[in-house]
């Protein structure tokens, strides 16, 4: 009765029952996509839910369209946003902003979008995969904000190409960036808070917003307290936040 396509996974119904399987052609993706067996409410939600989906196919037309019907938006982009905590509540407190939000891991996402759901939030659009994706289709200088809340920090140094900050990635993040707009880390891991700091002192495009210590151990305003965070302190681990602001490079 129909294939839809949504990032590397698809969804086929027959009659009775949805199918769901990842494609062939997924690429190599370090960290999970699918975790334990979906119930069929969570099979569900996909199917009611599927227009909060990006589809991965006719990606140009796609954001083409969806920024210029937006194109007087704030646009908020969050990159691995587990189960929607942050991502979830920022598109209520803003109901006039755009969100995007990219989980590669399905059993999140659905979560999340379960979440968008129950409170009928129309603000927000996932892409369920991997970020780097779907990058060359954003436009350039169009995006406010970027948020990267407690990434999975690879702290084994043979696993240090795995870590999702990259001098790459962060050239391709300022490239979708608006002129001042932000991009904000959270982590509490040691090593990754080090791998934060050199990549972006090695990119002359953003400056550290902090004047102080306190700020960047202080949880920025427009993030909210997520599992992730708790753990943290569960463990005795103090978060630190760093907030980067791309600035104008004098030629």
């Amino acid at each position: 009765m129909g294939e839809k396509r949504f990032g590397y996974f698809y969804t086929k119904r027959t009659r009775n029952h949805l199918i769901l399987n990842f494609s062939k052609d997924s690429p190599k993706f370090y960290g999970r996509r699918k975790g334990r067996k979906l119930s069929a409410t969570a099979k569900m939600a996909l199917i009611y839910g599927e227009n909060y989906l990006i589809k991965s196919k006719n990606q140009t037309h796609y954001f083409s369209e969806l920024f210029s019907s937006n194109k007087n938006q704030k646009i908020i982009l969050e990159i691995g946003f587990g189960n929607g905590e942050n991502l979830v509540e920022l598109a209520k407190n803003y109901p006039e902003r755009l969100f995007i939000g990219a989980e590669p891991f399905l059993n999140s996402a659905i979560q999340c979008i379960q979440k968008l759901k129950k409170y009928n939030i129309e603000n927000v659009k996932i892409w369920q995969d991997d970020i780097k994706k779907i990058l060359d289709f954003v436009p350039p200088n169009i995006i406010s904000e970027i948020k990267i809340l407690f990434p999975d920090p690879w702290p084994k140094t043979k696993h240090k190409s795995r870590r999702l900050i990259q001098p790459e990635f962060i050239e391709r993040l300022n490239l979708i960036l608006v002129q001042g707009g932000t991009i904000t880390i959270g982590t509490d891991h040691p090593i990754l808070k080090s791998w934060v700091l050199e990549n972006f002192q090695t990119s002359r495009k953003f400056e550290w917003v902090a004047n102080n210590a306190k700020e960047w151990r202080t949880r920025p305003s427009d993030c909210v307290v997520t599992k992730y965070e708790k753990k943290s302190y569960e463990a005795n681990r103090l978060p630190s936040w760093f907030v980067y602001k791309k600035i104008e490079i004098s030629m």
